[in-house]
């Protein structure tokens, strides 16, 4: 009988195999091609915003210099405007700009993820998600922080800010951010990151499988001193 238990517990542990999944977070424009993440395009909240464009079209857009951080993996800066960044020669009032993605979690992704995202935003921004403020944005211009290129302190355009995302729910999740214009010029949002979740999986892995032949033929060895 504690044969067969061993061997019910090695088909259990070949058929329920804990493993981690990873869905990649990034921004691009509404009109870009997805560059393999998980979220929606960003989008622009435009009744909300300084410049209210009457739409919440996004677009990718490159500066023509080196003043900002080059872009983040899986993403682009994205903007309200595809004349906005550096070089770009459209000036941007001092204000508020508002932007918002989604993105689906299952409840046992929910239940088990963790992620992170890094942002960077000329001047400064906040971060929300699920309405939960997950990163506050820099202080006003001032002895302190001149805004000569875009916020002195992160967060910034300059390095990037790591936020960790603590408020994942199962269903639609959605990030908020508040990028903030104080020096007027460019202005622009990059953001990247990931969640891992721990799920189970009902197909054998090849280690899985290599762990059940072994103690198949450990078992068939039991068998034959048994029998001697």
């Amino acid at each position: 009988m504690k044969y067969m238990k061993a061997i019910f517990a090695l088909v259990l542990s070949a058929n329920a195999i804990a493993h981690a999944d990873t869905l990649l977070l990034g921004s691009y424009g509404t009109a870009a091609i997805n560059p393999g993440v998980v979220n929606s395009s960003v989008s622009y909240l435009s009744a909300a915003s300084m410049v209210n464009t009457g739409t919440s079209t996004t677009y990718n857009i490159t500066p023509a210099d080196n003043t900002w951080h080059s872009a983040l993996p899986n993403s682009s800066y994205v903007s309200f405007n595809p004349n906005t960044a550096p070089g770009g020669g459209f000036v941007a009032p001092n204000g508020d700009y508002y932007y918002t993605v989604t993105f689906t979690l299952t409840s046992l992704q929910a239940s088990t993820a963790t992620g992170f995202i890094s942002v960077l935003a000329d001047d400064t921004l906040a971060v929300s998600l699920n309405n939960q403020l997950l990163l506050a944005s820099a202080g006003p211009m001032g002895g302190s922080n001149s805004y000569a290129r875009c916020s002195d302190v992160a967060p910034n355009c300059i390095t990037p800010t790591n936020v960790t995302l603590t408020s994942l729910i199962a269903g639609v999740n959605t990030l908020s951010f508040d990028v903030k214009q104080v020096n007027l010029v460019d202005t622009g949002l990059d953001f990247s990151g990931s969640i891992t979740s721990g799920t189970i999986s009902s197909v054998p892995e090849p280690a899985s499988l290599a762990l059940f032949g072994s103690g198949l033929i450990g078992f068939g060895g039991m068998m034959r001193r048994f029998k001697k």
